[in-house]
């Protein structure tokens, strides 16, 4: 079972969406300082994040760059600098659901400290139940947007009860996200049909993992067929 812990390592670590819709609006006290945040945006990275961060570092815009810059360390592969960037971006805006959802799925993806993703997963939750649409987000992009991440934080939530050995209740959490996800996510899939072959639900497994198995990523692909091969007739 060690592969659904290391899928879900791989899945999350690429490209993740920047959720823009989630933040307040934000003002630049110097044209300067709006200059070096717009070059941020153009290419959002580490070095520019950093450099703003470091050039003003009481903006008002320091947590979409610190957001970006957790995205951007954790597709470099260093998770500890992205956990660092989160807590700092949690710092400026404790409530804010993105970061709290990034940091309970770094957390939870970890092989250490693992167990505490399971307080901003709640969190992220709680946020996310309540937290209502700014008037420049359309009712649509919004709804897929809250769907997204509470998704992610069911996701984050499952995988900690999967490392306590807690098969039933993180096959409550991931069931929980795919019922977020109306376009299906194939991830989600095989993470669940991996939990239902350990419960015994042979036929359910069977269903989820030949879901997955239609993924357009090679490896999840290969995942998915093998695991399908190993379930019992």
């Amino acid at each position: 079972m060690r592969a659904i812990a290391v899928l879900a390592g791989w899945i999350t670590a690429g490209n993740i969406l920047c959720y823009a819709q989630f933040l307040p609006d934000l003002q630049a006290r110097t044209p300067a300082e709006f200059d070096a945040y717009l070059e941020v945006l153009e290419a959002p990275g580490v070095a520019r994040s950093e450099a703003f961060l470091r050039e003003f570092p009481d903006s008002a815009l320091r947590l979409p760059v610190w957001e970006l810059l957790a995205r951007a360390r954790r597709a470099e592969g260093n998770a500890a600098a992205a956990i660092r960037a989160v807590r700092a971006g949690l710092a400026v805006a404790p409530e804010y659901a993105p970061l709290l959802v990034e940091l309970a799925d770094l957390l939870a993806n970890g092989a250490t400290g693992w167990e505490e993703a399971e307080a901003p997963a709640r969190s992220a939750l709680a946020v996310l139940d309540r937290v209502k649409a700014p008037q420049r987000v359309g009712p649509a992009e919004w709804t897929a947007a809250v769907q997204t991440l509470t998704a992610r934080a069911y996701a984050a939530w499952g995988l900690v009860l999967f490392k306590r050995n807690d098969v039933a209740g993180a096959i409550r959490q991931l069931e929980a996200a795919l019922r977020q996800q109306p376009a299906g996510d194939a991830t989600l899939h095989y993470r669940l049909g991996r939990l239902y072959a350990v419960a015994g639900r042979t036929r359910e497994a069977r269903a989820e993992l030949a879901e997955a198995a239609r993924s357009g990523v090679d490896e999840l692909r290969a995942l998915a067929r093998q695991a399908l091969a190993g379930l019992p007739e």
